[in-house]
């Protein structure tokens, strides 16, 4: 499937599933060829098939980043209604899950629109102490230039999505 094609649709569900989630897990490969999941919960998407995050707390992915800056974002919808509506029916009106592979930049500073968007993201919380804990010093993003994708379908359930 064509992700430039698809593009909507696949924002779309990884928004679904960032609210019902809270976050997206980003898969790496380190230097021995393992897999490692992080759960990245400031990753924002623009139109041209790009997106970026807010890289702070992860030790392991900037390391694995020196030998291979390929990365798959997962995003599932979790949501309790979403799913038993499906189920109670019989079939998904959107679709559940996607991965998207792509590839990420270096690490820079984040302009003043990302903070815009991620401050405007966070700000529900801003009268928490985590908050201030967790988010006051992010400053610091990577693009993520995506360049193909797959859904995660069920059988019968995600027949009408996808054509």
């Amino acid at each position: 499937m064509n992700l430039k094609e698809n593009w909507t649709e696949v924002v779309n569900v990884l928004r679904a599933a960032k609210k019902s989630n809270l976050h997206f897990s980003i898969a790496t490969v380190d230097k021995n060829g393992d897999p490692h999941v992080t759960p990245i919960g400031h990753v924002f998407f623009r139109d041209d098939m790009t997106g970026y995050y807010f890289d702070a707390y992860s030790k392991a992915m900037p390391k694995n980043f020196q030998g291979n800056k390929r990365v798959c974002l997962m995003g599932v919808n979790s949501g309790s209604w979403f799913w038993f509506k499906a189920l109670l029916q019989g079939e998904f009106k959107s679709p559940p899950a996607v991965r998207v592979y792509g590839e990420v930049g270096e690490l820079r500073p984040a302009s003043e629109d990302e903070l815009a968007q991620y401050r405007k993201s966070i700000n529900a919380t801003r009268r928490l102490k985590g908050h201030k804990l967790l988010w006051a010093d992010l400053d610091k993003v990577r693009d993520i230039n995506f360049t193909s994708f797959s859904p995660a379908t069920y059988p019968v359930m995600c027949e009408n999505l996808w054509r």
